[in-house]
This record gives C-alpha cells, structure tokens and sequence, in this order.
C-alpha cells in the first residue's frame, strides 16, 4: 500500500459553514464492488461512534440513500453537493466505469481535490510526481481523469483493501484502515480517533454486560413464566386434540358398523385424522379399519349430487352419473375429479346411465327419451330415442354395442302404473328396429341381452302384477311363459355367460335363479337383503352371482346352491344401484346412489384353491412366497399383487411343509401319499422344485414311514432336514437327493417342527410328545437333555435370526423362549390367548414373533417386553395353520384351514398406506372444519391425493 499523510482540513472553514453539509462523506464506485463500498461504510459508521449516536459520520450510498428518480445525474450531483468528502474505490471495475469517472471529474471541477480520499482494490496506483498525477502506464485503476497532469496538487490519501474481503468493519486490519480514511473526515488525529473509539467500545461492552445480566435475570423469568403457560396451553391442546381424535374414531367404528350415517369414505379419513391429530395415536382404531374393509380395494368419489344412477367404464378409468339436474357427467375414477364437459340434452333428471361394452360411447335416459354420447368428447351421437310408452324406465346395449334395448311404462291418471313396452333401437343411428314388445303388466324396469345378442329378458312389475319374462330381440316375439314367482316388482335381471341361466332381483328382497330356455326356477330363492335388490349380475364364469340392495350391501352367491358366499361387503349409504364383476371375476364394481361413490370390491381376496393350506414360506428376497395345500398341490404368490404366479405345482399327495432354499432357487416340500401297494398305508416324501421353472428336481426323496410334517433347508443350503409322523429326524443333501447318515430318533411320539439355526450348527425338533429336542447336524447326535414345559404337543419351533434364541408354540395355548446354549427358559411362557396354536415365527428383527392358531386369528407380540402388539387380524374362518414373516419384517402372510392365505400389513404407517390406498381424493377444507375442527390446522390425510375444492356439499 502506497499511503501518504491525508491533507488536514481547511483551518479557515468555520464551523457553521460545516453544519451545511448534510454527509460527511459520499462514496463513489463501480456496482461490481459493492461489497468494498458496503463494507466501508459499515466501518465509517462505527469507528467513533457515540453512546447514543446512531452513526459516527453520515455516509452517502447510492444503494442505501439514494432516491429513484428519472433525473439520476442530477440526484447524483444534488447528494456529491451536500457531502464534505469523496471517497473513490479504485478498481478494474470502476477504471471501466464511465460513470466513477464523470463523478470525480465532477467533483474536482466543483470542490478541488483537498477532500478527495481513495480505497485501491485489486490493482495498482504509481505517483508521478513531475507531472502531478497517476502515471497512466504504471497504475491499472488510476481513472482516466487521475491521469491528466497537474490534476492534482500532490500525491492523494489512499489505503489498500485488496486482501481484506470479505470486508467486515469487525475485521482488525481492515477496521484499522477504515481509521485511516475516518480520521481526516472526523479531523482528527488517527491515534486520537483509534483511541476514543477503544474507549467507547469498553464503555459500551461494560453496559451491554450490566444489560445482559439484566435482561438474562428477567429473561430467565420470562422464559419461565412463558415455559409454564407454553407447556399448560401445550397441554390443553393437546387434551383437546386427543378428545377430538377419541370422538372421530368412535364415529367412525359407527360408520363403519352401519350404524351412523357419513359412509365409510369418511369414515376411513376420519381414522386417519385421528391418527394425525391425536397425542395417542389411534394404531388399533387403524388396525380395525383395514380389517372391516379388508375387502375394500377402492372408493371412487366423486363430488356430485343428487345422483340418480351411477356406472363405471369396462376399462375402470372413467365413471359416468345421471343427475336430478338433467346432466350427465363423467368423472376420473382415480382423482375423482370432473371430466368436463357436462352432458346435457333436455331430458329432465337422467335416471338411467350405461356405458357401451366397448366403453367408448353412453347411453342416458330420462323422461321420455334415450340419448347416445360420445364418451371422449361429450358430443351427441344420432337421433333422440322416444320411449314406446310414456316415461323410460330401463336401458341396456346390446353385446355387441350396436343396439341398445329400452324398456318404459305408461302411467294412468291415478298415477298407477298401467303397462310397459320395451323396444329395440340402432344405437349408431337413433331409428327403432322393430315394433314394441307390450305385453307387459306393469313398469318395464330392467332389461338386458342374452350374450349372443339373439335374446331379451324383462323384468317388470306394478301393483298386482310382476314377471320375468324372455323375447326374440330379432322378432320381438315372446320366448315360453313369463316367470311370475317374484313378490313384487323385478328391479334387475341378466343372463350368466352361456345364457342358459337367469338372475333376477326383486322389491320382494330375493335373488331368484331361472331355467331360460324352461323358464323353471332353479332351486330356492336366495334371501338376505333387508329390502329392494337393485342390482345383479353373474361372474364371467357362471359360478358366482352379486347383488346390490337397497340396504346399502353387496353380497355374493353360490350360483349353483344359492348359499351365500362369505359376509355382505358393506359402505354404501344407499341404494347399490349397479353391480358387475371384473372380466377376470376377481373383483366386483359397485355404485352407489345419491352418495355419487363407485366400489371396487376384491371378491377372492384370501382364496388360494388347494383345500386347506398348511405351510407358507417367504422366499429370501420377499418377492415371492410359496403355500402348500391339503390338495396336494404348491402354489408361488406374488406378495404385491396378492396373486398367484404361473400354474399350480403337482405335489405328492399332502403337502404339509414348505421351505425356500436359501438363495431363493429351489423350494422343498414335505408331504405324504397313500403306499404305492394301495394300502390305506401313508409315505411320506421330501421332494425338491426349480422355483423358476415350477417343476419338481429329480425324484422325490423317501424314507419316512408316514407323513413328513415338516422341512428346512441349512444355511448354507447343502442340507435338507424333515420330520415325520414316523419319530425321525432326516438330513438329505440337496444336490445328489440321498439321505446323509442314519435318521435322528429320540422323540416317543411324531416330529411335528424341525429348524436348523442361523451358524448351521444345531437342529431344533419339536414333537407330538411335548419335548423340544436340539441335535447336532455333524453327528447326528442328541445335544443334552430334552427341553420340556409344553403341556401337549408342540406345534412349532423356530430359531431367532440371531440365533440367540428358540421359539416354541404348543397345543396348551403357549409360546416359550429358549436359551439355546443352556436349553433353560427364556421368561415366563407367552399367554397366547388364542387357544391351541398351530405355528408361530420370529420376525426378522429377532423381537417379534407372530403366531396363530385355532382362534382363527394371527396375532403379533414383542418377546423382549412381553407384550402382544397390536389387536388380533381377524380374517380366516377356521384354523389358522402357518404363518411367516416377509424378509423386510413389514408383512406376515397365513395360511389356514379354510383355504385362505392373507397377507397382513403389520406397521401403522402401513395400515394408514392401505386406507389411502382405498381413498381417490382427500378431506375438503371445509370437511376437516366441519368433520375434525375448525380450531386444528388442516392435514393432508393422504399425500398425492387431490383435495377437493372448499365448496365441495358436506357429506360429499
């Protein structure tokens, strides 16, 4: 740095020619170094600042101090005009600034050059003393107007602040030289003005101290005093919110039981803002939830109202409503959000919606007339179609989409229904094909096509008189006597795949089977509905038939034995209006009334078709799992899809014991077969599967007696052990199929479990004689004593993950823990309080187990508090004989004597998962102030799905 001593001011400016300046200094630079410029002023302001002063000097920044005006120059040179000093920083930057330039050229020209004060940045300034300037070939930020001769009287002030970015005033070196440049301006001495600004910053210090210890003792009070209101208003509200959450489960449960009104789409964000809101979270109440709508796979919403009919598109993406306003509007099933725009053609309420087979066009009906609409653009599709009788009561496209078949009925001037008439029409153009079919005693309400397309049945009904009755859809002739057992009114009617078959459903509340070449009724009734069936359909295979009530229900229907199938599916809040099965009659679509909800139902949820099952297993990388049944037959699931993948598995007679090897490539099976000889005589055998391919690996591999009821591969995967109804223990290699030494014996009464521990080293057995036996797999020999406190025949034993220690479950109802190195017990034994039980395992944590038993129940408990988890997930309908963690601990999957396997979500987060899972649209605002509160900050229940508009009708 190049610094010379600053020219004193002039002694002959008096003082009250001073007091006209309003700055004590301006400071003049490129904008590109404004972080120079700022930090200079920063400094100029504290360095001799005053108790009580705001600041030291006046400085003049354009960015702090300079007023917008459209005359820039002129403000520019108003403020130079009113501060004593310039302060130029001297920079490449402001050496390309024409703009630094005109401001010190200006200056010298008004003031001179005794008040002109310099900061250098990034550069280089040489004195040419000759000729009274910056010698312009030796200085690389000397501005064009420092370079003329005689410019300045003798070499200027100026400090260099090239290295103290970022220039902070708190910085020594660079606050000592900002003192440098405060010093002339503040007219005095440096030392003089370094000192009294040492001295004022003690001062300061030794008051903000006195202050600090101060505000800290009322602070300390305050904060106390704010602590315990903080903590009691905390504590209020927190009281509240769980209040709010206790009150929003118990009415929801009431929803969900049927026994309040709201419907269970509500119901199932309510649980869910308890579960958000409350101090206590609501697990259970969630738990509960998925389990009473554990067949629900989806609620589409929509936002509309006063609905009159309801339908979904064959490819499940659209759904389409009839309105009392006379629109027809199509909503996305997955958002629930309107697809615009609305359908409306004069017809007065629309009563009546269908979709074509192909789901691209739809047909309305409403009062007197049938409309046909493009269901991609909403434009109108040929002619009206006017109802051969008075007002239009049913509506059906014919399979092949190309005629669509309306029913009507004419009222008399009573208002009692006199006949109806149903007719066929060109659905593409609009004209009638045909006379109308009247004779018909009663209202027209529901019709359908047989599957061919040849055939018509009616379903009508009035005050006396009601039928079903068939027609010639080509000729319009009535097909054999019209079938009358029907107590009422017939609502709907349709023909199962073949068309052999009739379903109708009746005011009278019966689902009725009919010949429909004889017109004979097959078999009884079937009874159930409290109320009006609206709705019925066959599954695509004939075997089943759902109907849909004025109760609210949906139930299914053994379509050969009329029995019910299961319990009703429950959530509609009113009239189910329409009900079909998914093309591969897995699932069945419901809709709703007035409520504007469609339903997706999964109607073979847990059915797994191979009798009971008795073993289920997770393969190591969670992506598959494998059950075997009582049919003989193994069958690989996909866990995501809950389905089965590829064929079923040919096994050997029984299967009673699954096992994946542990690289995932091969499955062993334990089963039994009647003797080859045609004795009632049992072998039982142990055969190996390629888990890809599904087919069986060699020969099976015999040497058990009797049953072999159960299997597991090492750890290593190069040994097999089973355990049969024979008392034996067995070891195979899995590679050549041939046993490994003499079998392991010492049970009194059947091996019913074996395990081999995580190291490999230990085999645990247990048996039907109530002992827990560990072998060594080396030597096949008996380690210690047996372990024994079952009562009765132990069901099941299973090493941790950690090998730490021995699971047992027993026919007593128990579970016991085991050291495996001192084969003493781990604790009191676990009260199952399921009755006997039939499996149990650890989860792969080490802690949990799950079990299940004859309760028909799985439950969940943590061995290291001893507490169960959870309530029971309640499912199967008998027996529950296996159960099994997923890899990742968040699932366990069962199997059971009812032929049902059921994958359980076992975490909250994932029993909340599964309820949004089920939702297509979030709480309104308006719902959560109505619904939870208007005190509590709105909660996205379910991220990623819409929330609808705030003016969405209550109760919507």
């Amino acid at each position: 740095m190049c610094a010379q001593a600053a020219q004193a001011p002039r002694q002959q400016q008096a003082r009250g020619e001073e007091e006209r300046f309003e700055y004590d200094a301006f400071i003049s630079y490129a904008h590109d170094d404004r972080p120079v410029a700022a930090g200079i002023q920063k400094g100029l302001h504290r360095i001799g600042r005053r108790m009580g002063q705001l600041h030291a000097l006046r400085v003049f920044r354009d960015a702090t101090d300079l007023i917008a005006s459209p005359d820039l120059w002129g403000r520019v040179t108003e403020a130079m005009g009113r501060a004593r000093y310039l302060i130029v920083v001297l920079s490449p930057h402001s050496v390309a600034s024409g703009w630094v330039n005109k401001e010190v050229t200006h200056w010298l020209e008004r003031h001179g050059p005794d008040r002109l004060l310099f900061v250098v940045t990034d550069g280089h300034l040489t004195w040419d003393e000759a000729s009274g300037r910056f010698d312009p070939d030796r200085s690389d930020v000397a501005l064009p107007v420092l370079t003329q001769p005689g410019i300045l009287s003798a070499e200027p002030f100026y400090v260099d602040v090239t290295e103290d970015a970022p220039w902070d005033p708190t910085s020594p070196m660079f606050r000592e030289k900002i003192t440098d440049l405060a010093a002339p301006i503040h007219g005095k001495p440096k030392y003089a003005l370094a000192g009294e600004d040492l001295r004022e910053q003690r001062r300061f210090r030794r008051l903000r101290r006195a202050a600090i210890t101060g505000l800290v003792l009322l602070t300390v009070l305050a904060v106390a005093a704010a602590t315990l209101a903080f903590v009691q208003r905390q504590e209020s509200i927190r009281q509240r919110n769980q209040a709010i959450a206790v009150r929003l489960v118990s009415e929801a449960q009431s929803m969900l039981a049927g026994v309040r009104p709201g419907g269970d789409a509500r119901a199932l964000k309510q649980i869910l803002a308890a579960q958000s809101i409350g101090s206590e979270p609501e697990r259970a109440a969630l738990l509960d939830a998925v389990l009473a709508r554990k067949e629900l796979l989806d609620i589409a919403e929509t936002t509309a109202t006063d609905v009159k009919d309801i339908a979904l598109s064959p490819d499940e993406r659209r759904i389409v409503t009839g309105g009392v306003d006379g629109t027809v509007r199509l909503w996305d099933a997955d958002t629930g959000k309107p697809i615009d725009p609305p359908m409306t053609g004069n017809q007065g309420e629309v009563v009546i919606v269908r979709f074509s087979p192909d789901g691209r066009r739809i047909a309305s009906g409403g009062a007197t007339t049938v409309r046909v609409w493009d269901a991609d653009t909403g434009a109108p599709l040929g002619t009206p179609m006017t109802a051969a009788l008075g007002e239009v009561s049913s509506v059906e496209f014919s399979p092949d989409g190309r005629r669509i078949v309306i029913g009507s009925s004419e009222m008399t001037s009573s208002g009692l229904v006199n006949r109806g008439a149903v007719q066929v029409w060109d659905a593409n153009t609009g004209a009638s094909l045909g006379a109308p079919m009247t004779e018909h005693d009663g209202m027209a309400l529901s019709v359908a096509f047989a599957p061919d397309g040849r055939r018509l049945v009616v379903g009508s009904g009035g005050p006396v008189h009601s039928a079903v009755r068939v027609w010639d859809a080509d000729t319009g002739a009535p097909l054999g006597a019209p079938m009358t057992e029907h107590d009422g009114m017939v609502v709907s009617v349709a023909f199962d795949s073949d068309g052999q078959r009739i379903v109708s459903g009746g005011t009278d509340g019966t689902v009725r089977l009919w010949n429909a070449d004889t017109g004979a009724p097959n078999g009884e009734p079937m009874t159930g509905h409290a109320g009006a069936v609206a709705s019925v359909a066959f599954a695509p295979d004939g075997t089943r038939i759902v109907s849909g009530g004025a109760d609210g229900t949906v139930r299914l229907w053994d379509a050969d034995t009329g029995a019910p199938i299961g319990e009703p599916l429950t959530g509609h809040e009113s009239w189910v209006l329409s009900v079909t099965f998914s093309p591969d009659g897995r699932r069945v679509i419901s809709g709703g009334g007035d409520e504007g909800t469609v339903r997706v139902w999964d109607v073979e949820i847990g059915s797994a078709g191979q009798g009971s099952v008795l073993s289920v297993a997770f393969a190591p990388d969670g992506r598959r799992f494998i059950s075997g049944g009582s049919d003989g037959t193994l069958q690989l699931w996909d866990p995501d899809l809950s389905a089965p993948i590829g064929e079923l598995i040919s096994g050997q007679g029984v299967v009673t014991s699954v096992a994946f090897a542990p690289d995932g490539r091969r499955i062993v099976s334990g089963s039994s077969a009647p003797a080859p000889n045609g004795t009632t005589a049992q072998s039982g055998t142990v055969q190996l599967w390629d888990a890809d391919t599904r087919q069986p690996i060699g020969e099976p591999m015999t040497g058990h007696q009797n049953f072999v009821f159960s299997v597991a591969f090492a750890p290593d995967g190069r040994r097999i052990a089973s355990g049969g109804l024979d008392g034996t223990i067995r070891l195979w290699d899995p590679d050549t199929r041939q046993p490994i030494g003499e079998p392991m014996t010492g049970h009194r009464d059947a091996v019913v479990s074996v395990a081999i521990a995580p190291d490999g080293r230990q085999i645990a057995s247990g048996g039907s004689d109530g002992t827990i036996r560990l072998w060594d797999p080396d030597t096949r020999q008996p380690i210690g004593e047996p372990m024994t406190g079952h009562q009765g025949e132990v069901t099941t034993v299973a090493f941790a993950p950690d090998g730490q220690r021995i699971v047992s479950s027993g026919l007593d109802g128990t579970i016991r823990l085991w050291d495996p190195e001192t084969r003493q017990p781990v604790g009191e034994p676990l009260d199952g309080q399921a009755g006997p039980l039939a499996s149990v395992a650890f989860a792969p944590d080490s802690r949990r187990i799950a079990y299940a038993g004859y309760d028909r129940s799985v439950r969940l408990w943590d061995t290291d508090i001893g507490m169960p988890i959870g309530p029971p997930m309640s499912g199967h309908t008998d027996a529950v004989r296996s159960v099994a963690f997923s890899p990742d601990g968040g699932a366990v999957v069962s199997g059971g004597v009812d032929g049902q396997i059921w994958q359980w979500a076992i975490t909250p987060a994932d029993w909340a998962a599964n309820l949004c899972a089920k939702l297509t649209m979030n709480m309104s605002h308006r719902q959560w102030r109505e619904w939870v509160s208007p005190d509590i900050d709105y909660v996205e229940l379910c991220p990623g799905l819409p929330i609808p508009a705030d003016d969405t009708p209550p109760g919507n």
